[in-house]
């Protein structure tokens, strides 16, 4: 007998089986493969899956084997942690509602509802304050009510669920709630307690969340409980199109041996195979050369340290004064409508799929309430201070109240409220964040100057790339190699096809006497008044013109990506370059380097307006 059967089609598996000369083979495998006749020096005949039994996904569901229907729910907000309270308030309906289903049927009938979040990042080098991180979402999960023994991740790197306590995961003494994971459950990983995937990647990671889609459905002891929302399962998506998540489920279910719950759709691939970084040393001409770069410090007398923006910035908002009369506002009398997203994959009678927006329905309906502690919890990181968050929470139910809203209306509304508050608190925190820190800019509290005491960024003398060491290299615009790169080689794949083309641009400019293509993470990164660092994407340095020279910091953006994270990042470079200064007095905006002469500027250009706007920035 065979497990796992379409994992062995290749010839060799094939000569290996039979080299044991069976009688028969038994292969057991939701998706059975044929194989293509092969010609050439090792002919091989055509093989075909020869089915005895064919167990379909529309049988299994009439066992009770499968949850359905399968509830989608896309959120487009830009906060990811709104995405991640809805999918969490869904999982503490469920986990009441299961515990009454246990009290009214007996221990026998234990659930415990978990919870799988699909998140961008998982390494421990890879936490950028960009991309989702699986450090980032456990300590949100943290923040909202749960404690560490209810958070596992399941990485490369990390697997919680190996623990003793947390290797049974049907036994009712266990306690993980939340499984936090980038793609590392995929076959073979079907706990029948996993009721939601919430994919905060989903946008960016179709193919993780095609792996993770067949996870949720198993059916606990097989056994419909009769509770509708115990019977379904759910997907909460963060800002990805509905029909590309629908797609991605689609897939998802196919690649379980459920194809005939859904129709055909092309398949996505899958991802790439971790990949082994190699030092790249710097051009033998500029080995030697000492390049220094300013950060963004917290000067307090004599203490200097990097900007920290939890304990410098968020930390030193002053909410006196706050008013959530937007908030309030912007909470529909008919909160019900916000659902209008949110879809159901079932199955009808005569057998044939059936997807419809709207209300879960009353199958699924629920008697919810308003949990004020809760959701002083869901906006800590924005508040930190939970009596200042109390306060503003009692504000916004103070004012729903003269608009009708009464308890039920409140708790219907739940999700809603929270969301509005969070995105009118981000809103105000970013003003007064923002606020905060050009004031400390403008008192010397916050500097962005180089140094004598050491307290610089220094350029490495080697960078790691992940490209095989004989992978094409980038060339300049006369097809030979580049010249002016700080780093050698320059592989082509390293850059995105823009990218390619302003290192191509620098490189062949007179004016330029280096270059480098900034990676976030490992590399030069600015502190603002958000939360996240601001990697910029090149640094380059123009040869010398009447005894100095400078050094450019320069963030690049498509047409596409012109947002309000754009426009954060220019005001950010304009304010720190137009605050530049040096222990001598020097003009604003510049910023002499000790022992050169050279002067930093950082500045942001649409990549549309980079044949315009960057020979004069490289001129200057």
């Amino acid at each position: 007998m065979l497990d796992e059967g379409q994992k062995a089609t290749s010839e060799l598996a094939h000569k290996t089986l039979y080299g044991f000369n069976p009688i028969f083979v038994l292969e057991l495998t939701a998706t059975p493969k044929d194989v293509a006749a092969r010609s050439g020096a090792t002919p091989a005949p055509a093989r075909y899956a020869n089915l005895l039994v064919e167990v379909t996904g529309r049988e299994l569901h009439a066992e009770d084997m499968i949850k359905m229907p399968l509830n989608l729910e896309p959120r487009q907000g830009t906060d990811w942690r709104g995405t991640l309270t809805a999918a969490l308030a869904r999982l503490d309906s469920l986990q009441a509602k299961a515990s009454a289903y246990t009290a009214d049927n007996g221990a026998a009938t234990h659930i415990r509802p978990i919870m799988l979040v699909q998140v961008e990042r998982t390494g421990k080098d890879q936490r950028d304050g960009h991309h989702i991180h699986a450090e980032d979402v456990k300590e949100w999960l943290l923040q909202s009510g749960l404690d560490a023994a209810e958070i596992a991740i399941k990485t490369a790197e990390q697997n919680d669920l190996k623990q003793p306590e947390n290797q049974d995961l049907l036994s009712p003494l266990n306690r993980v709630r939340v499984i936090v994971t980038k793609a590392a459950l995929q076959e073979g990983w079907d706990c029948p307690f996993a009721y939601v995937l919430c994919s905060l990647a989903a946008a960016s990671n179709q193919s993780a969340m095609t792996q993770l889609v067949g996870r949720i459905l198993r059916q606990p002891h097989a056994l419909k409980t009769g509770v509708a929302a115990l019977d379904e399962c759910y997907v909460v998506t963060h800002h990805a199109a509905t029909r590309d998540v629908v797609k991605a489920i689609k897939t998802g279910l196919e690649r379980d041996g459920l194809a005939d719950l859904i129709i055909e759709v092309p398949q996505d691939g899958t991802d790439a195979a971790p990949k082994t970084a190699h030092r790249v040393n710097r051009r033998t001409p500029l080995k030697s050369l000492q390049i220094y770069l300013p950060k963004v410090l917290k000067v307090d007398g004599d203490e200097v340290r990097e900007l920290d923006y939890e304990t410098d910035i968020l930390s030193a908002i002053d909410w006196r004064g706050y008013t959530p009369t937007d908030v309030i506002a912007a909470i529909p009398d008919t909160p019900q409508q916000i659902a209008a997203q949110m879809q159901r994959i079932a199955l009808t009678e005569a057998g044939a799929d059936q997807h419809f927006k709207g209300e879960l329905g009353a199958a699924a309906a629920e008697a919810l309430r308003f949990d004020p502690p809760y959701a002083v919890r869901v906006i800590s990181d924005l508040v930190p201070n939970p009596f200042v968050a109390r306060a503003i929470v009692a504000e916004v139910l103070q004012g729903l109240e003269v608009r009708g809203f009464d308890a039920a209306k409140r708790g219907e509304a739940s999700g809603v409220i929270i969301d509005r508050l969070r995105s009118g608190l981000t809103k105000e925190r970013d003003a007064r964040a923002e606020a905060v820190f050009r004031a400390l800019v403008k008192s010397g509290g916050i500097q962005f100057r180089l140094r004598l005491d050491g307290n610089n960024w220094q350029m490495p003398d080697h960078i790691l790339s992940t490209q095989p060491p004989n992978a094409p290299h980038l060339t300049g615009v006369d097809g030979g190699a580049l010249k002016q790169s700080l780093f050698s080689p320059v592989y082509r794949n390293d850059l995105n096809g823009q990218e390619q083309g302003v290192a191509v641009h620098l490189d062949g400019d007179a004016a330029v006497t280096w270059w480098h293509r900034n990676v976030a993470k490992s590399n030069y990164g600015l502190q603002g008044w958000k939360r996240g660092r601001i990697y910029p994407d090149f640094i380059f340095a123009t040869g010398k013109t009447a005894g100095a020279g400078r050094i450019v910091v320069l963030e690049t953006k498509g047409k596409h990506l012109q947002n309000p994270d754009t426009d954060y990042k220019r005001d950010v470079l304009k304010f720190l370059t137009q605050n530049f200064a040096w222990d001598q007095a020097v003009p604003a905006g510049q910023l002499q380097i000790a022992m050169t002469g050279e002067t930093v500027e950082c500045a942001l250009i649409l990549m549309e307006d980079i044949p315009a706007e960057l020979p004069p920035l490289i001129s200057k």
